[in-house]
C-alpha cells in the first residue's frame, strides 16, 4: 500500500482547478488502497520562519512554547515526507 502526502495552495479553495484535479487524484489513489495525508497550505498556513524559531529547529535546550510548538510541527511535517512513497503538490498558475 502506498503512503500519499498531497499539498495544496491554492487560495481558491472550491473554485481551484488545482483543488478539482488533487480532489479526483485523491479518490483515485484511495480506490488503490493508498494511504492519503493532505494538507491545504492556504486553509492551514504554516509560519512564517523567524530568527527565534530558525534557532530552536538547530536546537536548543531553553526554548519558549512558541519555538516547542514550532520544532513539533517540523518534526511532524518532515515524518509525514518521509513516509510518503508519492508527493502530489498543486499549485495555481
Amino acid at each position: 500500500m502506498k503512503n500519499v502526502l498531497m499539498l495544496k495552495s491554492s487560495i481558491l479553495g472550491g473554485y481551484s482547478s488545482s483543488s478539482a484535479l488533487m480532489e479526483k487524484l485523491e479518490h483515485g489513489y484511495k480506490q488503490q488502497g493508498a494511504t492519503i495525508t493532505s494538507r491545504d497550505l492556504a486553509a492551514e498556513p504554516l509560519p512564517v520562519l523567524t530568527g527565534d524559531i530558525a534557532l530552536a529547529l538547530r536546537g536548543s535546550d531553553d526554548m519558549s512554547e512558541l519555538q516547542k510548538q514550532a520544532v513539533a510541527l517540523s518534526d511532524r511535517l518532515i515524518e509525514e515526507l518521509k513516509a510518503a512513497d508519492v508527493l502530489v503538490m498543486a499549485a495555481p498558475m
